[in-house]
């Protein structure tokens, strides 16, 4: 398995388990999960490449979990420590995905809320089914 499929894979259920606890995670304590569970080198924030490295995994992680998510992109699950919404990369594949993001400051933050409210209840509910059986 490649690195970056390693990577989606291992990011992908790390934020469903942050979605069914109902919360949200930092790039930096997302980064080190990640690292502790792949075994991948860290990502260097302090860098644009390293900045677009987390931003391309999020796109992906996103993309690939769309269906699962419930129409919902997972990387909104990802925050600056301390900001109230996410970064623009977000933004950016929810208006790919054919999203209605809104225009203004406030309209992205409310948007950010409830996509990040959504992915909550639509893993809660998953995590509370009896298993098939």
């Amino acid at each position: 398995m490649s690195e970056w499929k390693k990577m989606i894979e291992a990011g992908r259920e790390i934020l469903i388990a942050r979605a069914v606890v109902d919360r949200t995670t930092s790039y930096g304590e997302f980064a080190a999960a990640l690292c502790r569970r792949t075994g991948v080198a860290g990502f260097d924030f302090t860098t644009g490449a390293g900045r677009a490295s987390m931003a391309y995994l999020l796109d992906r992680i996103s993309e690939a979990a769309f269906e699962e998510a419930g129409g919902r992109l997972l990387g909104a699950l990802v925050r600056n420590l301390g900001a109230d919404d996410a970064g623009p990369g977000f933004y950016r594949l929810a208006a790919r995905k054919g999203l209605a993001v809104p225009r203004t400051r406030g309209g992205r933050q409310l948007f950010w809320a409830r996509h990040v409210c959504e992915l909550h209840e639509h893993f809660a509910g998953i995590a509370g089914r009896p298993a098939a059986g």
